[in-house]
């Protein structure tokens, strides 16, 4: 704008615009700040972590349910960006955390108690059951969480979600040249995990008998004056924490040995990996 133009606007002397002209620029309040002003703010993005890190279920939900939650004014995709560049991201959650002490005490026992058997191992006969679930969504949940969080014990999905599925329970038996017959169990228990009762009356009544008889058949073959050891993993349905329930008793009514197996140890028993 020209000077004389400023004189008449304003009803100043030209003394005086040259004056006010030859002043330093101001600085900007805000040098380092361009583009329009971000729409969540270190703070919040502060207390959206510290919510997030409360517990497992606010851990599962996902940026729209945490933009409805904490009834933020942005979109789910602007969370997650903001989350992102924080280092939180949508992880499929662990599913069961490292061994404890006393675990690792317990398999360097059990393993110094069997370091010289050879032969041995062919009087065992390892069984497990394995569950199925068939049909809703995925059982397997993801939580928001760092990378170094991944064993955080809110971060840690300890049992699989079963809404709208249906779980379809097997059992099975190997030892060294023999396999037993697969079987399928109906189950009874809450959200469809198979009970004592169920262990009992579909396997261990039913099935197990013949089982040991052919599997004893091999193993006196072998050697004669070897017992079969039966093999269990610490499963509630096998009842290894009390000796007087239904399963307990009838393994003891029946003669049946029981091999002792260190808890939370599936790569020491072979048929976890069939």
């Amino acid at each position: 704008m020209p000077k004389f133009q400023l004189q008449e606007r304003y009803h100043l002397g030209d003394t005086t615009i040259d004056r006010i002209l030859a002043y330093e620029a101001p600085e900007r309040k805000r040098p380092n700040r361009v583009g329009k002003p971000k729409t969540l703010s270190d703070a919040q993005v502060d207390v959206i972590i510290e919510y997030c890190s409360e517990n497992y279920e606010q851990r599962c939900l996902d940026y729209n349910h945490l933009v409805l939650e904490l009834k933020l004014k942005v979109i789910a995709s602007t969370l997650q960006r903001r989350l992102h560049q924080r280092g939180y991201y949508r992880c499929v959650a662990c599913q069961k955390p490292y061994l404890t002490a006393t675990q690792v005490i317990g398999r360097l026992l059990w393993a110094i108690a069997h370091i010289f058997w050879h032969e041995e191992w062919l009087k065992v006969l390892w069984s497990d059951e394995v569950t199925f679930l068939v049909g809703g969504r995925t059982v397997k949940r993801r939580v928001t969480r760092n990378k170094s969080e991944r064993t955080n014990p809110i971060c840690i999905q300890h049992q699989f979600h079963r809404s709208h599925t249906t779980p379809i329970n097997a059992w099975g038996a190997i030892r060294y040249g023999y396999k037993s017959p697969l079987l399928f169990i109906y189950s009874s228990g809450k959200k469809g995990a198979f009970t004592q009762k169920d262990y009992l009356a579909q396997v261990l009544e039913t099935q197990l008998t013949p089982i040991l008889e052919a599997f004893a058949a091999i193993t006196h073959l072998l050697h004669p004056a070897t017992e079969p050891l039966f093999m269990e993993d610490s499963n509630s349905a096998h009842g290894h924490k009390s000796t007087t329930n239904c399963c307990q008793r009838f393994c003891t009514k029946h003669g049946i040995i029981l091999m002792p197996h260190p808890s939370t140890s599936p790569d020491i028993n072979p048929i976890e990996k069939c």
